[in-house]
């Protein structure tokens, strides 16, 4: 009867064993992604304003409101409502956004999209100053949201543009 004879080779090769390279390989691997995850984290903050949209999203039927928000630079004083209507609809929607002391009316073209970055949309109050998230409501004739949108600081750079005078 012949025998089958396993020899361990692990240690006696230079280098160590597969099994050793291979985890040293992985642990090297594993360093470097967070390595760049973490240096991806510390290029944030001010220099990447533009990156992220900040405001509520809603819908209501074919209408979608994207990233609303209000700029202004105090409590009390007028706002910029910015965001983004799109209609998935075919026929144009007028949508009425506000709070309860005021609205603005704006119409969404058919299969269009209005951005309120080039039509003036202003609230004589913001109601809350910047930092806070204050509520909106949108209604249209089909129905009606509750926003909950940022306020944020117009004397930051990216939003001086559109500071109510």
């Amino acid at each position: 009867m012949k025998e089958n004879t396993v020899t361990d080779t692990r240690g006696t090769r230079p280098g160590g064993s597969r099994l050793h390279r291979r985890r040293a390989t992985v642990g090297a691997a594993v360093l470097g992604m967070a390595a760049v995850l973490l240096a991806g984290c510390a290029t944030g903050g001010e220099d990447n304003w533009n990156s992220t949209a900040v405001g509520d999203d809603k819908s209501i039927e074919e209408l979608h409101l994207r990233s609303v928000l209000l700029v202004t630079d105090k409590e009390g004083a007028p706002a910029r409502l910015l965001g983004t209507f799109e209609n998935d609809g075919d026929q144009a929607v007028d949508v009425r956004i506000g709070d309860e002391d005021e609205s603005i009316t704006v119409t969404v073209p058919a299969q269009g999209s209005v951005g309120l970055d080039t039509l003036p949309t202003i609230l004589q109050s913001a109601g809350d100053a910047p930092g806070a998230r204050t509520r909106l409501t949108a209604a249209t004739d089909t129905g009606d949201v509750d926003l909950l949108v940022p306020v944020v600081d117009g004397t930051l750079d990216p939003y001086k543009p559109y500071l109510p005078e």
